[in-house]
């Protein structure tokens, strides 16, 4: 169980570090559209639907990463105030509760949305150049199955810091 906990855990932190590359090309991106719009008076039609492709992308893959280093915002009024298995047993309810119902329903509607892109070939519609949807709502379900799995991950963690006792991470 534990490797497979890791495997998860390397999975997510290597997602993430590799997406964060994408906000170099994002700012490259940007910085030309900006330089060649107001240095040279051009227009350009493209960097719109990258920057926003991009954008999503980067943070959809690393929102698994994020969770993974507890770097998600959490209101604790009355989670700090419990003890590492009251926190725990809270983790549980809240995975079973919220995290779980809503991200089945967000992987399947944003699954069989992917799924449309890819086979009927949909475009963006935000500028002239039109490019294929397919590959930033791939990269949108790939992120959301990857945050799904460390959810998985970290709700066997707190399971296990609920029953067991120790100190709780989550």
């Amino acid at each position: 169980m534990e490797k497979f906990l890791r495997i998860i855990d390397r999975t997510s932190e290597w997602t993430g570090k590799g997406a964060s590359f994408l906000v170099v090309v994002l700012t490259v991106a940007i910085g030309y559209d900006i330089t060649v719009r107001y240095l040279f008076a051009k227009a350009n039609f493209w960097p719109y639907d990258l920057t926003y492709m991009l954008y999503g992308s980067y943070t959809m893959l690393g929102v698994a990463y994020c969770h993974y280093r507890k770097g998600h915002v959490r209101m604790d009024l009355i989670y700090s105030r419990l003890s590492p298995k009251g926190q725990a047993r809270m983790d549980v309810i809240c995975y079973i509760f919220l995290f779980f119902p809503f991200f089945t329903v967000l992987l399947y509607k944003c699954g069989q949305n992917a799924v449309w892109a890819v086979t009927h070939g949909e475009t963006s519609g935000a500028s002239v150049w039109r490019p294929s949807l397919a590959p930033f709502k791939i990269a949108i379900v790939f992120g959301i199955i990857l945050f799904y799995l460390q959810g998985i991950a970290e709700f066997l963690r707190a399971i296990r810091v609920a029953i067991k006792g120790g100190p709780h991470e989550s």
